[in-house]
């Protein structure tokens, strides 16, 4: 999913040293009926945000996907090495793509990345307009992808349409982001899983809670995850299982990038090049850029 385009030579775009990680945490709950994971990406979300030059509402989007595709790796019963989430609809925003690994890695892009917030406010479904939601699971070599209509453009319903559609997993799925003037004050959520023959009265105990709480990005900008996960499972006796800390980190690579230029060179190699003869590559998930001479862009054989 590397993507390239021409520009002026310019150097790779290194890691900022001081870049934070967020973090991510899978347990159960209501005496083992319930799975759930809960992740706080707002370091993530501002890294891409800064790579991507995302405007509030680009950036209010993408971390809605960047959470869903979180959740959803970590949810599925024999978690894959990659998931990738792709929103395609009609609306302004264009297409959402996000991806998460095993590893913890986060990455993504929003077509409209400098979209105006409306003068009615961020309502992302408007924005999204209608279209699908196409989800898929990797793993060595062996590739899934499933794919709904999207229901209402709010990421979280549309992920708990999926979930129950393409992979029978009765989930409630929940996501926040709040923006502020300077950057990301909070983005992440919570996905809650009710295991086949779960007791309705905990079943109700969860929508109740689920109905109470304040807002998925209140809770994670006052405590983080365990904030939201004390207020969704709140007297289900939540058991924390495991704990992995989530980063943006794009896989791109130069050597990915020049399998990508070398066939278009083929069919027209001058239209690449610059005044000086060199061609420039950028990545569309983080923006490193790339510099490389004529005689690279030549196919080996």
């Amino acid at each position: 999913m590397d993507e390239v385009e021409g520009g002026r030579p310019e150097s790779h775009l290194p890691a900022r040293p001081n870049a934070q990680t967020g973090r991510l945490e899978t347990g159960l709950a209501g005496a083992g009926s319930l799975r759930w994971v809960a992740v706080d990406i707002t370091p993530a979300l501002e890294e891409a945000r800064l790579r991507l030059d995302l405007s509030p509402v680009s950036a209010v989007a993408l971390g809605r996907a960047l959470t869903g595709a979180a959740l959803v790796q970590r949810i599925l019963l024999k978690v894959p090495s990659r998931v990738l989430l792709e929103v395609r609809g009609d609306g302004p925003l264009g297409q959402l793509i996000a991806e998460s690994s095993e590893e913890g890695s986060l990455r993504g892009l929003v077509g409209a990345p400098r979209l105006e917030t409306p003068v009615d406010g961020m309502r992302i479904a408007q924005l999204i307009g209608g279209g699908v939601l196409r989800v898929t699971r990797e793993d060595g070599r062996s590739r899934y992808s499933g794919e709904v209509e999207l229901v209402s453009g709010e990421l979280g319903d549309d992920l708990t349409h999926y979930l129950q559609q393409s992979e029978q997993i009765r989930s409630a799925v929940l996501l926040g982001v709040l923006p502020k003037p300077t950057g990301i004050a909070a983005a992440g959520g919570l996905i809650v899983e009710a295991l086949p023959g779960t007791d309705e009265e905990i079943v109700q105990r969860l929508e109740l809670n689920i109905r109470s709480i304040e807002g998925v990005s209140f809770l994670l900008e006052s405590g983080g995850v365990p904030a939201l996960e004390r207020a969704v499972l709140e007297g289900l006796e939540r058991e924390v299982i495991e704990t992995q800390a989530v980063e943006y980190r794009c896989r791109c690579s130069r050597e990915k990038l020049l399998e990508k230029l070398v066939p278009l060179a083929e069919r027209d190699l001058e239209a690449l090049l610059d005044e000086d003869g060199r061609c420039e590559a950028t990545c569309a998930f983080c923006n490193a850029k790339y510099l490389y001479e004529a005689d690279e862009l030549k196919p080996t054989n």
